[in-house]
């Protein structure tokens, strides 16, 4: 019974590394670790225009699995939209909104600590039935053989009538998330942009009443009030 649970264990971790002996495999394996790297970085950056050019990097390591899946219009688009023109428009926000680097938000108080480690089990559960083949399947108890891809598969075709046809609703759902995420950010940037002007309104006032000899910005729109009245006096 020992021999024979060694011999499968030993079985399965060759089937695990036998990927590994071609430059496909070492290649895949260096795309994953990358990914996994510049993940954890964007998490733990406190800058955000750091953590933006960290999500770049996890993009263009999912456009190069795509490409190695023969999903080569995936990967294109993955670069082209969001490595490009999301990432843009992320940068803008974060320039806009000029928020200052932000401290990590950390775990705190026992509920919050046992979420986050049922959370990390459940995930490494998952990888590990992903990874470790099932002993089920194939009757020499070896990874079943890879489906044959159709010849479509990858395309601009086939993309688009599984997008139009199986998933319109979760299309056109994003679509509205997307236009609500933008009306936010406008609504983010105009808020911004009124509370710096009403500092910058207060630093002049008190530059005037410092220059005039005043105490106070407020001494100094009484006095201005007080020549006002005396001029229509005057007159």
């Amino acid at each position: 019974m020992g021999d024979g649970a060694g011999t499968t264990a030993t079985s399965n971790i060759g089937t695990l590394l036998a990927p590994l002996a071609s430059g496909e495999g070492v290649i895949f394996l260096i795309l994953s670790l990358g990914i996994v790297a510049m993940s954890i970085v964007c998490m733990t950056r406190r800058n955000p225009v750091s953590a933006v050019m960290s999500l770049v990097a996890t993009f263009f390591g999912l456009a190069g699995l795509y490409a190695m899946l023969s999903a080569h219009f995936l990967a294109v688009l993955q670069v082209i939209v969001y490595a490009g023109a999301i990432m843009v428009l992320f940068i803008f926000v974060v320039m806009i909104v000029n928020r200052e680097e932000t401290t990590l938000i950390s775990l705190r108080g026992l509920p919050s600590r046992v979420l986050g480690v049922l959370a990390g089990v459940y995930l490494m559960w998952v990888f590990a039935g992903i990874v470790i083949p099932d002993q089920s399947a194939g009757a020499a108890g070896g990874v079943p053989p890879l489906a044959v891809l159709p010849e479509t598969f990858g395309t601009v075709a086939s993309i688009g009538d599984v997008l139009f046809r199986q998933f319109l609703f979760p299309f056109e759902a994003i679509s509205v998330l997307l236009l609500v995420a933008i009306v936010g950010g406008v609504v983010v940037s105009r808020s911004a942009r009124k509370e710096s002007d009403a500092v910058l309104a207060a630093d002049k006032r008190i530059a005037v009443a410092e220059l005039s000899g005043h105490d106070s910005p407020v001494q100094l729109e009484g006095v201005g009030d007080n020549a006002h009245g005396a001029g229509g006096g005057h007159h």
